[in-house]
């Protein structure tokens, strides 16, 4: 089916007038038109948001054409465009097309090649321009990613973008991408976070990791003012963070003594001169609860019990009495202040060199769990995006066999429960309430997987997110070789680590006193006796 209008072609001298023919303007039925030889080899027409382009809205560049001696309409031009519409169609079936007279094979390779390699694509800047003007004429976020076949968190980025000059400036000179202006704007309120993103910058480290540990950042003072204020509530005299941070000693009272060496009975803590109660923040590690408790079970009993894999660490609130002035509280240091403290058991003794020691690991191990939590939500997300990919990346057989042909636990668990974690990837509910739930859906996942290529991207998929099941806190302190080989083959891949995950790659991470403030006050009233 073709729709013909004619156009006459201009003519500047009578000599041009004789080489220039007169061109068609058609409308054509992209099934019907012969793909002619072409430079280009690789269309990428399986690009997500370009086929849904063509679906919603059609060809709105017209494609080239020449007519051949049997009357076909043979492609010179607008391959990929061609190609997408026969397959996910048009709102009218239809693409426009200019029909020109066949050219010599030397002249079409070069318009070809000239095409393709020319083209240049918008600036992420010019892409905010246009978004933020269909913003101005009311049209949503929805509307414009279906519009414009934008994916929908690049026009959220865009959109807050902006709303911040500061960013977009950065943004029009090249010096952000739209990714990184999106992040800083959402800081732009708070300058020390602004200074540890320009750090994290400068020095090449993930930003979308330094943004999430400013988040959790915020959230936990959030909910440790919160826990102040309840306390308060209950009439208990809570010093509020800045008060202990501005301190000059925070001391716990169960590590002082009495005039005449005796510790101070609990019940009278409340009614030491200048008795306040900070709110110190725990770590709990079941692993360890685990490991007491299965030393008493026999060997025989759990023969062929499968490892049980430890629950993660997490923190709890712990109210503890102090005071802020040692001297007005009437009560005196541990031992006269010597240069050793008591241990948490009270029986041994250590050095100023054992205690320090001791407070740096406890440090570290703070600092890095705080750490994980954040990576785990930026992997997550890219996880995310990476699982929902039509084909694998290079070299992703070998990661499938080594995890098929080894039997490796975390695929063989995840396959026990229905692949759990491949669900929430996926955005799918986890299916729950009985042995076997999700066989379904798994079963589902599979069969939709009906090519070679999506069958070896669906099998990674399950792969990766039986390995990502199997992370948490524990993973940084006891990495093991599956889990640099799953990490790295992700590097390689396009994630991008954050420092506390370059352990599980063999790699230390770079010492961060972002968190001093508030463990040096914890570790003040640990040492205090």
């Amino acid at each position: 089916m073709t729709d013909t209008i004619q156009t006459p072609a201009a003519t500047a001298t009578d000599e041009a007038s004789e080489a220039v023919q007169a061109e068609e303007f058609a409308y054509l039925d992209p099934a019907e038109i012969i793909i002619g030889t072409n430079v280009r080899t690789d269309l990428r027409a399986d690009h997500k948001e370009f086929r849904k382009s063509i679906k919603e809205r059609g060809v709105l560049e017209a494609v080239t054409v020449y007519r051949n001696e049997d009357g076909q309409y043979v492609l010179l031009r607008g391959q990929r465009r061609t190609v997408t519409a026969a397959e996910v169609g048009t709102p009218t079936g239809m693409i426009p097309a200019r029909v020109v007279p066949q050219p010599a094979d030397a002249d079409r390779i070069g318009d070809q090649m000239v095409e393709n390699i020319h083209r240049a694509g918008m600036r992420e800047a010019e892409i905010v321009a246009g978004v933020e003007q269909l913003a101005l004429l009311g049209v949503s976020a929805a509307q414009i990613a279906k519009r414009t076949s934008i994916d929908r968190p690049t026009v959220n980025a865009a959109l807050v973008v902006t709303k911040a000059d500061q960013s977009r400036n950065r943004l029009d000179s090249g010096d952000l991408t739209l990714e990184e202006a999106a992040i800083f704007t959402e800081f732009e309120h708070d300058p020390e976070a602004v200074e540890r993103l320009e750090n994290a910058k400068r020095w090449r480290r993930s930003l979308a990791h330094e943004a999430q540990r400013l988040r959790d950042e915020a959230a936990e003072r959030e909910a440790d003012a919160a826990e102040v204020e309840r306390l308060r509530a209950e009439g208990l005299p809570v010093l509020s963070a800045e008060e202990a941070a501005e301190a000059d000693e925070v001391l716990r009272i169960e590590r002082l003594v009495t005039e005449d060496g005796e510790s101070l009975p609990e019940e009278e803590w409340p009614n030491v001169p200048g008795a306040r109660v900070k709110v110190v923040k725990e770590w709990v590690y079941p692993e360890d609860e685990y490991d007491e408790e299965s030393e008493d079970d026999s060997d025989e009993e759990h023969e062929d019990a499968e490892p049980a894999e430890p629950a993660e660490p997490y923190q709890q609130y712990v109210p503890v009495w102090v005071v802020t002035d040692l001297a007005a509280s009437g009560l005196h240091r541990r031992g006269g202040g010597s240069g050793s403290t008591t241990t948490d058991s009270g029986d041994e003794t250590e050095s100023e060199e054992e205690a320090e020691a001791r407070r740096e690991e406890r440090r570290r191990v703070i600092a890095n769990n705080k750490a994980w939590a954040s990576a785990e939500t930026v992997r997550r997300e890219w996880l995310a995006t990476f699982v929902a990919r039509k084909t694998a990346p290079k070299a992703a057989e070998a990661l499938i066999c080594e995890a098929v042909v080894t039997g490796h636990h975390s695929l063989s668990k995840a396959m026990d429960h229905r692949h759990p974690m491949l669900f929430t990837l996926l955005g799918i509910d986890v299916p729950t309430g009985y042995y076997g739930a999700g066989y379904e859906e798994c079963h589902k996942i599979a069969t939709k997987a009906s090519t070679p290529k999506a069958a070896t991207m669906t099998t990674l998929a399950a792969i990766v997110a039986a390995w990502e099941a199997t992370t948490g806190k524990h993973s940084w302190r006891n990495p093991t070789a599956w889990d640099a080989r799953v990490l790295g083959a992700l590097v390689e891949w396009g994630y991008q680590p954050s420092e506390v995950e370059r352990i599980l790659l063999g790699e230390e991470p770079q010492p961060s006193t972002e968190d001093d403030s508030e463990d040096d006050a914890d570790e003040a009233s640990d040492s205090a006796a």
